[in-house]
């Protein structure tokens, strides 16, 4: 495994509300480039954008890049969205080959939480645990997860998608098609639609919690909603898989309160389903940092 200070070339994160790219230079971020996703132009929108964002911050072809995005990629490089509402028309998109055609061979593409759970684990908050989960917890919901010093994957590409998964506190629809999951309770798009309900459309998830700290019960009440669906979700996980540590990341896990609400609600649940919860060490860049060690052979998924 490369030293952190060996790390040299490109990374790009494609969200379902933002697309990031930076280069990485002796393994600190020295550009960023940020746009909006446009999903809702189609695919071959989000194609083109990963390519021009790509030559935007200097990559040219043969030079390391690694690519992380939202959403469903299976052993054959095929895209696909999971919520539905988050990446519209998605539908087992060629990506690999296209961002070849594109942007020239040697691109490597993989999910963004496991791109970041290998970033953790390797550069960040992760180190030192044998078993990992990376959460995000942003306008959607998922995780990568390491386990015993190697990334977890599955051939379909579902592995991950923890969001879909049911909350015994859930009733709310779900733009996966289910009904009472994580990410209809906790996600940033879930917490705009339900202050838009409360009476304030328009808000931002950012402003809900601003107006929670403000002391606004209809927020607070929304904000501890949410802690107490992702500190449910982490038990499980520790159940499931048993991850030693929860790296949380995300515009909403990174947000201030979030994780002592989290830990707070954790703490009544058995010991033994209590994993460590910490902030994600690498911050918003933590599938970069991934997404580039798999590009230069550091868990490359071939």
């Amino acid at each position: 495994m490369c030293a952190l200070a060996d790390l040299n070339g490109y990374a790009v994160d494609l969200g379902g509300t933002k697309l990031a790219a930076v280069s990485i230079v002796a393994g600190k971020v020295q550009d960023v480039l940020e746009r909006k996703t446009r999903s809702a132009d189609g695919p071959d929108a989000l194609v083109r954008d990963l390519a021009h964002i790509s030559r935007d911050i200097g990559y040219t072809a043969g030079a390391p890049i690694g690519v992380a995005v939202a959403g469903k990629l299976d052993e054959h490089g095929l895209w696909s969205s999971v919520n539905h509402t988050i990446l519209k028309d998605l539908n087992k998109l060629p990506l690999v080959d296209c961002l070849s055609n594109a942007m020239g061979p040697g691109v490597v593409a993989l999910n963004d939480t496991q791109a970041a759970a290998i970033g953790e684990y390797r550069f960040g908050a992760g180190q030192g645990v044998a078993s990992l989960a990376y959460l995000t917890v942003s306008t959607g919901i998922s995780a990568g997860f390491m386990l015993n010093g190697q990334p977890l994957q599955s051939p379909n590409g579902m592995l991950g998608h923890v969001g879909a998964m049911l909350s015994r506190t859930g009733d709310r629809n779900c733009g996966c098609g289910r009904v009472g999951t994580y990410e209809s309770i906790a996600s940033g798009r879930a917490i705009e639609v339900m202050a838009a309900e409360q009476g304030y459309p328009g808000f931002a998830c950012h402003q809900v919690f601003a107006a929670a700290a403000a002391g606004e019960l209809w927020a607070q009440t929304l904000m501890d909603n949410a802690c107490a669906a992702i500190a449910e979700l982490c038990a499980n996980l520790a159940a499931v898989l048993g991850v030693e540590r929860v790296v949380l990341g995300g515009g909403v896990g990174l947000a201030d309160d979030f994780l002592s609400g989290v830990r707070r609600h954790l703490s009544r649940e058995p010991e033994q389903f209590q994993p460590q919860i910490v902030p994600a060490g690498l911050g918003k860049h933590s599938a970069m940092y991934g997404a580039l060690s798999a590009a230069v052979g550091e868990g490359s998924l071939s």
